[in-house]
């Protein structure tokens, strides 16, 4: 499945193991999360910020970036707006409205 990825700047393939990202996600998510309970696995991030691509299991989607903020903070457990979460139905959905327009501003980014 992730032969599939061409990634492309900021995006990358992970540097690490899928479980550190995936436990990290589950000490931020609570009850009224919508990630809240689900299977993931991580399989990329964004090396520009704290973005983690996570392939979601049997749910209506099956993607989501979601912004991790490495805190102790109890902020995720209180408020389902947190950790930033976007959703994506498919692969295909993720790259065109995520990756590629993230590509295209980081290009412009660097050229200035």
């Amino acid at each position: 499945m992730m032969d599939k990825i061409e990634w492309l700047e900021p995006w990358g393939s992970l540097c690490t193991g899928p479980d550190y990202f995936e436990k990290e996600l589950c000490n931020e998510v609570g009850i009224l999360h919508v990630l809240y309970g689900k299977k993931v696995s991580a399989i990329g991030r964004r090396y520009d910020c704290d973005d983690v691509l996570f392939r979601v299991y049997h749910s209506k989607f099956n993607y989501a970036a979601v912004h991790l903020t490495y805190s102790n903070s109890k902020m995720g457990k209180v408020n389902p707006k947190y950790p930033r979460t976007k959703l994506y139905k498919d692969l295909d959905d993720w790259i065109k409205k995520c990756m590629i327009p993230d590509h295209s501003e980081y290009i412009l980014y660097e050229e200035e």
